[in-house]
Parts: C-alpha cells; structure tokens; sequence
C-alpha cells in the first residue's frame, strides 16, 4: 500500500483547526436536517392540494431513498480515494439544488402551470436530486469526522455529527411553520438557501491537507463483507422502523387524530419537534455523555421503539401521540450513530468512507421499503403501519440481543488506544 505525497508546504491539521472543520461539517448536518423535517411536515397538506394521493406522496420519497442506496455506498468509496472536501461540497449542492427545485414544482403544482403526471414526474425528478446528488454529503463528512477519532471516541464523534442532524430536524417543523407565513413553498427556498451558504462557508473553511492513502488495487469495502452483514441488516431494520412514523404521522393527524389540512402541519411540527428533541437528548446526553458502546445502544433501541409505537397505536389524541413519538425518537437517537460507529469500528482506517456508506444506504433503505407496506396497510386503518412497526421493533430486540456480532461491538478503553492515535488521529490515512 502506496501513500499520496503531501502537498508541498502542507502540515497536518492542528486541534483546532479539526475542531472548526467538525463544526463546520455539523452546522452543515443541521441545515440538512431542517430540510428533511420541512419537507415531512409541510408536503402532505400540500400534496394533497394538488391531487396527490397518500401512496404517491410516500412513493417520491421511496424512489429519492432508492437513489441514495444505489449512490451513497458508491460516493464513499470515491471519498477513499480522492479526499471527503470534494464530496462534502457535491452532496450540499445536491442537497440545496434538490430543494429549491422540488419547492420549485410545487409552486408551479398550486398555480395550476402544471398537474397530473407531468407535475408528479417533475416533483419525482427533483427529489432524486437529493438521493443522486446529496447522498455524497453524509458518507463523505461522517469519514471524515471518522478519520480524525480515536476507535475509542468514534462513536461520540458520529453521534456528534447525527446529533447535529437531529436539532436540524427539531427546528426544521417550527422553521417551516414560520417560513410559511411568507408563502406556503417558501420553506423549501429557505433551507435551499441556507444549504448554499453552509456550501460556500465549507468552500472557504474546511481543512484537507493532503490526500488520501491509496488502497490495494481491488480492495473495497462489499454489500456482503461478513464484518458489516449484521450491522447493515439491523441498520435496514431500525430503518424501515423509523421511516413508518416520519412518512406516515402528517396522514395520521389528519386521519385518526382529526386535524384539517390546514390545521394539521402546526400540530404535526408539535410531534415531529419532539420527537427530534428526543432523538437530540439521546445523541448529545446518552450517546455523547455516557459513552455507551454501540452494543448498548443498539439493544436499548428497539425496547423504547417499541413503546413509542404502541403508544402511538393505542392513542387518538394529541399529547399521548407526542409521548409515542419522543420514545421513538429517543430509540432512534440511540440507534443510527450506533450502528454507523459499530460499522465503522468492524473495518480498516481506509475503508471508512465505504462503509459508511453502506451503512447509510441501509439506513436510506427503510424510505424504499416502508411505503409500499406502510401505505397499503394505511389505506385499510391508520393504525396498521404501527402494528407492523411495533412487530418488527419487537423482532429486532430478539435478533440483537442474540447476535454475537452486535454483542462485540464494544471499542477499546482509553487506556488501549496508543498515545499518538489520541494525539493525532489523523495523521492515517487523512492529515
């Protein structure tokens, strides 16, 4: 294995400088998650308005999810070999592009320019955007948070930067709410324009002295490596678990709780919100504070998914669907950073990018699977999909407790890491 020579003139990046670059890279992670929760909360009403049914809303979801697992695994392995700085900047004008088109069509949908099939390709098109485009943002910036951690503070490091995710996603619904006051499309040109700030701040900003290790001719990171199986498959589950919730709440509060169209987006903003304070407590106290090893954290999910779905089964008022969503969420805080440190822990310092990758595309995975039943078994009662969720949450605590994979996902003690990993994590294979 062959290195590339550094730059001339460059040094590795000092402490500080990694500490701008990560935040960088989180605020730019916030931005992300605003986009994802503004577009959740504010499209239902709306797609209704323009003659979108239940299905074909959940199904442009499903089919920019499909393009991400397809691009994602494949953005990070270029990550690998050619620097994250590059694909960190084509995922956040994927992502900022995505959004300014999709709020685009939509407005063009409501003032009746366009309708029926050629307005749902239109919006189809412009969400893939994002699956295409931005699915080369995650990978790439969670590598490189990667890249610069010690195995012993990974998981800390990718709840940090999911974390960051997660308060984008609480503020996005207020953020939205707010935005529409100006006009009801005006929330996606909102979060298309901050994406192209945080686009030209990490430009300016972002620190990548030199480049990359090479690897072995050959060597890459595949779909079925016997490190990440288990890892991907509990990944995919704790995906379609949480996708069923997010693509179908909007619906339920119209449906079962009573809401109309245009009262439902404020109260879906109160869920959502909530949800994600709660995905943010289990990220920043549990994750971050605590220190639970990814084993932990992964069987301490699915017991709190599956009170938050049951809650939410059984409920048809506002405050115990709340309650039923902060659960959730708290299960899902604990459960994405999880499963990308343990993947990232299970393979060697240059495969970073490609197993991330992968793990996100398992995680996406869920937005692929989910509509399909989750919407089918709507459209018979609201409370179908979380029968199924609720099962699934159920069978996934049995499978983890019994994997002895995920029971090994446990990093080394401080005191086992040599001084120079601490000291300069960076210096393999990234400075």
């Amino acid at each position: 294995m062959t290195s590339t020579a550094p730059t001339e003139g460059a040094s590795a990046t000092t402490a500080t400088q990694r500490r701008i670059a990560i935040a960088l890279l989180l605020v730019g992670a916030v931005c992300a998650g605003m986009g994802q929760t503004i577009v959740f909360s504010v499209l239902p009403p709306l797609a209704r308005e323009i003659g979108l049914s239940n299905f074909q809303t959940g199904l442009i979801f499903a089919i920019s999810a499909c393009c991400w697992v397809f691009c994602g695994p494949i953005w990070g392995r270029l990550s690998d070999l050619r620097g994250r700085k590059p694909f960190i900047l084509i995922g956040m004008v994927g992502y900022a592009l995505s959004m300014a088109l999709f709020g685009g069509s939509i407005m063009l949908g409501l003032a009746g320019a366009l309708s029926g099939l050629p307005l749902y390709l239109v919006l189809v098109a412009m969400r893939s955007i994002y699956g295409l485009v931005g699915s080369a943002g995650p990978p790439a910036a969670q590598a490189y948070i990667a890249d610069r951690t010690s195995k012993h503070e990974r998981t800390a490091g990718i709840a940090g930067f999911s974390a960051a995710f997660g308060f984008g996603a609480m503020l996005g619904p207020g953020f939205g709410a707010a935005a529409s006051l100006l006009g009801r499309t005006v929330p996606f040109f909102a979060a298309s324009a901050l994406g192209f700030v945080m686009l030209a701040a990490v430009f300016a900003f972002l620190p990548e002295r030199t480049g990359p290790t090479q690897r072995e001719h050959g060597k890459r990171v595949k779909l079925r490596d016997e490190r990440l199986i288990v890892f991907l498959i509990t990944a995919l589950a704790f995906s379609v678990i949480n996708a069923i919730p997010i693509q179908t709440i909007a619906f339920y509060f119209i449906d079962r709780l009573g809401y109309s169209t245009v009262e439902a987006p404020a109260y879906v903003s109160i869920g959502l919100t909530a949800g994600a304070m709660a995905s943010l407590f289990a990220q920043l106290v549990i994750v971050q504070r605590l220190r639970l090893p990814p084993a932990r954290l992964m069987r301490l999910a699915p017991a709190l998914l599956i009170a938050g779905h049951l809650t939410i089964l059984l409920s048809d008022h506002l405050w115990p669907v709340v309650f039923g969503m902060v659960a959730s969420g708290l299960g899902s805080g604990m459960a994405i950073p999880a499963v990308t440190a343990a993947a990232s822990l299970a393979v060697e310092p240059d495969e970073q990018g490609g197993a991330i990758g992968l793990a996100g595309a398992a995680t996406a995975s869920g937005f692929i699977v989910s509509p399909a039943i989750a919407f089918s078994l709507y459209s018979h009662t609201p409370q179908a999909p979380f029968i199924l969720s609720t099962t699934l949450a159920a069978l996934l605590l049995i499978f983890v407790w019994k994997s002895r994979k995920v029971g090994a996902a446990i990093p080394p003690h401080a005191e086992d890491v040599p001084e120079e990993a601490t000291s300069e994590p960076a210096a393999a294979p990234y400075q």
